[in-house]
């Protein structure tokens, strides 16, 4: 049976699947908080974060990078024009960031990779803190959480690193524009759940457009 290509194209393509991330917000929490498992009930809602989770505040326009480097080892033949094989032998992530939030004491913490939980604010108002000389390599659990559509057609994007670490003490200017800080996290893997990011497709529009993602569907 013969078909035209509009037909063909008609049965490929599907623009309603093509997404956005038009809204994001992000969550570290210290390694002692729990993983998180799930990220909506059976609606397709968004459930509370476990406690522990706090917010990194308004970031820039650039939003949030996920950043994966894989270094591949090639075995060389002789007498052949292209590796006879190829291995992938480490893959390492990072998620770069811009935080806005500057004066928070945990958004402080993260670009200065200090721990402030023992820093007071005095009756005045004022916090006094001593920079460490070295910096000191702090271990958090992240969560990124996107947003795209509304309503019934409302999707969540999100990507859980359960042990990142700041890699180094962002650039700090004090000028026209706002104090921010460039953060780049490291990632490391988790022995508790064996892997090194969890990602989640959820949300009203995931439940209703189940039969297009693709993916088996787990009976209620």
């Amino acid at each position: 049976m013969s078909q035209t290509f509009a037909e063909l194209k008609n049965q490929a393509d599907d623009t309603s699947q093509v997404r956005k991330v038009l809204e994001g917000v992000a969550f570290l929490a210290p390694l002692d908080a729990p993983i998180i498992e799930s990220l909506t009930d059976t609606d397709g809602n968004l459930k509370e974060l476990p406690e522990g989770y706090w917010p990194v505040g308004v970031v820039s326009t650039d939003g949030y990078t996920f950043g994966s480097e894989t270094n591949v080892e090639d075995v060389e033949g002789f007498g052949y024009g292209s590796p006879v094989r190829r291995d992938i032998v480490s893959a390492t992530k990072s998620v770069t960031f811009t935080a806005l939030e500057s004066f928070r004491k945990n958004v402080l913490a993260l670009a200065y990779s200090m721990n402030l939980d023992a820093v007071e604010q005095a009756v005045s108002g004022e916090v006094m803190f001593d920079r460490p000389v070295l910096p000191e390599k702090q271990f958090y659990r992240l969560i990124v959480i996107g947003k795209d559509g509304s309503g019934a057609h409302e999707y969540f994007r999100a990507k859980h690193y359960p042990r990142v670490y700041s890699t180094s003490i962002p650039e700090e200017a004090w000028g026209t524009g706002p104090v921010q800080f460039a953060i780049e996290l490291s990632v490391e893997p988790d022995k508790e759940i064996g892997t090194d990011l969890r990602e989640f497709i959820a949300g009203p529009g995931a439940k209703a457009d189940a039969s297009v993602l693709g993916f088996v569907q787990s009976t209620p």
